[in-house]
C-alpha cells in the first residue's frame, strides 16, 4: 500500500501576470515607456520569488497568472519555473481571490490562505510566515499599502467568507477601509502587517531606488541613472 501525504496546510497564492509588452504595470509605461515598464515587471517578479522562496511540506506556493492569449505551457515554465500554476478566473479582483480561497479550503483541504502580488519585490518569506503565524489567533490578517489598499490579505478555512470581496472599489484607495468593514460585519477578527508600499507609478520605482535596495530591480534602476 502507499502512504497518503497530506496536503500542505498552508498556501500562499501569488498573483500575477504573465510578462508581455504592453499588458504589465501599465500605469507605469505611460511614464517610462512598455518596453522598461516590462523590463521592470520582469525584474520585481524574479526579486519576489526569490525572495519568497520555495513550497516546503507545511506551505505550498501557487502562481495564479491571470488569463491571456499569448498563454501556454512554455512561456508558463519560463515565467514562473518550477511553481504549482494555475490560471485565475472571475471578474474582478476579489472575484478572483474570493474564487482561489475559495477552491484551496474546499478541494485542497488548505487549513490556512494567503495571497499577494507582484507589486512589493521585496516581501520577505519572513513576513509570509509571520502572517500564517497570525492566523492562529486571527481569522484574518491584513498586509496595508500607502495607497489604501493591501499588499498581502489571509484567512483560515473555517473563517472564510467570500462577502468580504464582494462590492469593493477595486484599484481605489478605500480598499482596504471596505475590506476592514466587511471583515468587522463579519463579527470577526483580523491583524494588521506594518504598512509597505507598491510599485505602480513613476514614483514608486523612484522612492524604490532612493531607498538602495538591491535585487535584479535595484540593478536595473541603477544601470538607467535612477536616483541611488
Amino acid at each position: 500500500m502507499f502512504p497518503t501525504i497530506p496536503p500542505p496546510p498552508e498556501r500562499l497564492l501569488v498573483f500575477a501576470r504573465l510578462p508581455e509588452l504592453g499588458r504589465v504595470k501599465t500605469r507605469l509605461a505611460r511614464a517610462i515607456g512598455a518596453e522598461k515598464a516590462l523590463a521592470v515587471y520582469e525584474a520585481m517578479l524574479r526579486d519576489l520569488l526569490a525572495s519568497v522562496g520555495t513550497s516546503s511540506e507545511r506551505m505550498e506556493i501557487e502562481i495564479l497568472w491571470a488569463p491571456t492569449e499569448a498563454a501556454n505551457g512554455e512561456r508558463i515554465a519560463r515565467a514562473f519555473g518550477n511553481y504549482a500554476t494555475a490560471m485565475q478566473t472571475g471578474a474582478t479582483l476579489g472575484d478572483r481571490i474570493a474564487m482561489a480561497f475559495s477552491e484551496r479550503f474546499f478541494f485542497h483541504r488548505t487549513e490556512k490562505a494567503v495571497a499577494i502580488g507582484v507589486d512589493d519585490p521585496r516581501l520577505s518569506r519572513a513576513t509570509i510566515d509571520h502572517a500564517f503565524a497570525l492566523l492562529e489567533s486571527c481569522e484574518w490578517v491584513l498586509g496595508p499599502a500607502t495607497d489604501g489598499g493591501y499588499y498581502l490579505i489571509g484567512c483560515r478555512a473555517g473563517a472564510f467568507d467570500s462577502r468580504v470581496f464582494a462590492g469593493v472599489e477595486w484599484g481605489s484607495s478605500s480598499v482596504l477601509r471596505e475590506t476592514l468593514a466587511r471583515i468587522a460585519a463579519s463579527q470577526q477578527t483580523v491583524a494588521m502587517l506594518p504598512e509597505r508600499y507598491d510599485i505602480d507609478v513613476e514614483d514608486d520605482l523612484r522612492r524604490y531606488a532612493a531607498d538602495g535596495d538591491g535585487g535584479e530591480l535595484g540593478e536595473l534602476l541603477r544601470e538607467w541613472g535612477f536616483a541611488a
